[in-house]
């Protein structure tokens, strides 16, 4: 049991200074793991999110598998904006999840790769979403156990 852990590091504190401890971000090769990282995130609370961001988190795991083109990606993006517009800024539960799954679906790019992550773990934490749930991602994608308080 004990080897099971021995490769695991642990983390107390913020969510996004865990996975930046332990993994370069500013690696173009380490992009790929932010993306499935807020992929299986999504998924793991899929049923908390509001309808049309279910809908997107498919279309996210189609593009991850190469199923989805870019412009039906696009295009799911805009109409989550446009379902939040006007609310785009506001602290409800609804719009910080969708904009949590827009982070997703706008994907990691060379000009924002922190800050997608960043915006992600953010949008989740202040919407409520279990934080042990995103934990479980932490650990899946990036090897790190992160402690929720």
């Amino acid at each position: 049991m004990l080897r099971l852990f021995r490769n695991l590091k642990m983390s107390r504190c913020d969510p996004f200074d865990a996975i930046s401890a332990t993994v370069n971000l500013d690696d173009p090769g380490q992009w790929g793991n932010a993306q499935r990282f807020m992929l299986d995130a999504l998924e793991r609370v899929t049923a908390c999110l509001p309808s049309s961001a279910q809908a997107a988190v498919s279309v996210a795991k189609s593009r991850l598998t190469g199923r989805a083109t870019v412009g039906s990606v696009a295009t799911t993006r805009v109409k989550l904006w446009s379902e939040i517009e006007g609310r785009d800024q506001a602290d409800e539960p609804d719009v910080l999840r969708i904009r949590a799954t827009i982070c997703e679906l706008h994907g990691i790019d060379e000009q924002t790769p922190i800050d997608r992550l960043a915006f992600f773990l953010m949008f989740w934490e202040r919407s409520g979403l279990s934080m042990v749930v995103l934990a479980g991602a932490i650990r899946d994608v990036y090897d790190v156990i992160y402690r929720v308080n």
